[in-house]
């Protein structure tokens, strides 16, 4: 029975999406995985930077595992800390690189890396928090590959998306329509298919 957990912020939670679907629930959908057996948790939470996800997850995975269960993790976060609320950036981008570093390699060690992903932060309209992002998601594609976890860079194929960028009404939240995008995409990329399909 597989098991899918989605680590992420208030843009993994589905923040702003009225279907209350996200971008979780559309994949879910297209990507034909049978529920039940397979089961699908949001972990998404609002505010949460990678230093904040580092110290939660492994704990609320234990805590929803059954004896039958084939874990499957995705990571996605970064937003937050590359956002710079009174002009002071929540989380450097090597402090962000070593906190994911610290998850991945510990969800590798413990699920094994076949079940293991992680995805690009997703671009906001505000063009410096915008840039920071795609800083911080070409850094995590770096440290990915040094350690051949895969990554999905959903960041630069929508960071000048004008049909991606006009669903965010507050700047950062997609609507169901952004939210659809992502699935799409997500739903398109071969690591993807590998992790839900294997």
């Amino acid at each position: 029975m597989k098991t899918f957990f989605f680590f992420g912020d208030s843009l993994t939670l589905g923040v702003n999406d009225p279907s209350l679907s996200g971008w979780i629930g559309q994949l879910s959908v297209i990507s034909g995985v049978p529920v039940p057996p397979s089961t699908f948790y949001n972990m998404g939470a609002r505010k949460h930077s990678s230093l904040a996800i580092a110290k939660r997850w492994k704990q609320e995975v234990e805590a929803r595992l059954i004896p039958e269960s084939d874990p499957r993790l995705l990571f996605c976060f970064g937003v937050v800390d590359m956002a710079a609320p009174a002009g002071v950036q929540t989380v450097s981008i090597e402090d962000s690189i070593n906190a994911a570093r610290t998850i991945l390699v510990d969800a590798v060690e413990t699920y094994g890396k076949s079940n293991i992903v992680m995805v690009s932060p997703f671009p906001v309209v505000d063009i410096t928090h915008r840039e920071r992002i795609g800083k911080l998601s070409a850094a995590y594609l770096d440290m990915c590959a040094d350690y051949d976890i895969p990554y999905v860079d959903v960041f630069t194929r929508l960071e000048h998306h004008e049909p991606y960028l006009n669903t965010l009404s507050d700047g950062i939240h997609p609507d169901k329509d952004g939210n659809a995008l992502i699935a799409n995409a997500l739903h398109e990329h071969e690591h993807i298919v590998l992790w839900m399909n294997s």
